[in-house]
């Protein structure tokens, strides 16, 4: 079955030399670096034929006098290119090139099976190796460091990406430990190649803990990433971060449905080949390795740090959440200050306005609730004294209140401006 390349061209910069349909199908039938032979052309239906690489090109004109925005263009087209992957796949890109050349400077694809059936025979390779290399890791970790692995091996900011993806399986989290499957295809190859220091002695674990000056650097030191000794002479000697960061770039166009040209499908080809062999030969090794009474120490003092700094995040965390509910009980409280009694700057009308006149300057507009809040509220004015002096001169006539489109959202924005 033909696959189907359409995209439309508009001639923006009425930069080409034909304005009439079967001028323009003249004109891409005589090019001769896209036909294998003398194609043949039809002006009444407005197509182009080549037998020999089996490609067809229609072409049908569209009217852009109904566009909101932009002028009316005397030369603008839906195209759609047919043939067999082989064939197509390269007479697209050189089509298109040569659709810049002819002056179309707006051109944008609308269908691409080209690009859909790389996509389909790129991702069942990235699938196997993403399976191949979470059965390592899980191996690997629940072998030599046992069930608390996650917390070791896996840096907090990636456990907590994890987690907040917890509801995506519903069904099996219910059985079994599912947190490696909600880890993404970049994170994944982090654990194998960031720094890491738990299979260090336990020597150099205590004085990383000596040298530290914060809680975050001495997080950062021994608990983000995982690049441990182990790991080296199976995968960093074999190039395996560069291999995984290509793939990764790869992955992320067959999940966000990109464009795609041969040379993505051979080097994805090429990549998991390679990737497969280094994920294999580091699994048939596992039970070989031993991990030293050094490295189990270092372990251990691992594990003991992450709990505690596990206890320290929680406090903060609740702190954090405590102080929250205080700031957000004094901001509720600031339109009462003044009945409360709490100390404020006294806002004249000459620095009012003095304030609006100098931010003007600098905005094309001055919105009012960010007048009164940001720019007045820093400084230690009060929002309802602001406001109501605000009110006052616009009464006054020295002051105009009135809307704004707002370019950030739907509704419009109260804005202030002096009247001079």
């Amino acid at each position: 079955m033909p696959l189907k390349f359409e995209l439309l061209c508009i001639d923006q910069q009425e930069k080409v030399k034909f304005k009439k349909p079967k001028n323009f199908i003249l004109a891409l039938s005589i090019i001769e670096s896209l036909w294998h032979s003398e194609p043949s052309f039809s002006e009444d239906n407005l197509e182009i034929n080549d037998n020999i690489q089996q490609i067809k090109v229609s072409v049908q004109p569209f009217d852009t006098s109904k566009m909101v925005t932009g002028g009316r263009f005397s030369s603008a087209y839906y195209i759609v290119v047919e043939g067999e992957f082989d064939n197509i796949e390269p007479f697209r890109i050189k089509f298109m090139d040569q659709l810049k050349d002819l002056g179309f400077d707006h051109r944008q694809i609308l269908i691409d099976d080209i690009s859909n059936k790389i996509a389909h025979l790129i991702y069942p390779l990235i699938n196997n190796i993403e399976t191949l290399l979470r059965r390592y890791l899980v191996k690997f970790f629940i072998t030599k460091i046992g069930t608390d692995w996650w917390s070791i091996a896996v840096s907090k900011e990636n456990r907590d990406k994890a987690n907040s993806k917890k509801n995506n399986e519903v069904v099996f989290s219910k059985m079994v430990v599912t947190n490696v499957t909600l880890l993404n295809f970049d994170q994944l190859g982090k654990i194998i190649y960031s720094q890491s220091s738990i299979f260090t002695k336990i020597e150099d674990v205590i004085s990383k803990v000596k040298a530290a000056t914060d809680l975050e650097s001495l997080k950062e030191e021994l608990l983000e990433g995982n690049y441990a000794k182990y790991f080296k002479d199976t995968f960093e000697q074999n190039d395996f971060q560069n291999k995984w960061e290509q793939l990764t770039h790869i992955r992320n166009k067959v999940a966000h449905n990109n464009y795609f040209v041969q040379k993505d499908l051979d080097l994805a080809n090429d990549l998991c080949k390679k990737l497969k062999q280094i994920i294999n030969d580091a699994d048939s090794s596992i039970d070989a390795l031993t991990l030293s009474i050094a490295d189990k120490e270092a372990v251990i003092k691992a594990i003991d740090l992450a709990n505690d700094l596990a206890k320290i995040e929680k406090e903060e965390k609740q702190l954090e959440q405590q102080e929250g509910r205080i700031n957000e009980e004094l901001e509720d409280s600031s339109l009462k200050a003044e009945s409360l009694g709490q100390p404020y700057l006294v806002l004249r009308e000459e620095d009012l306005i003095s304030q609006l006149r100098e931010c003007s300057k600098l905005k094309e507009f001055i919105g009012l609730k960010s007048f009164v809040r940001d720019h007045l509220g820093q400084q230690g004015y009060s929002f309802n004294s602001s406001y109501a002096l605000i009110n006052l001169l616009a009464d006054r006539g020295k002051i105009a209140i009135y809307e704004v489109p707002n370019p950030y959202g739907q509704f419009n924005t109260t804005a202030i401006k002096l009247i001079e």
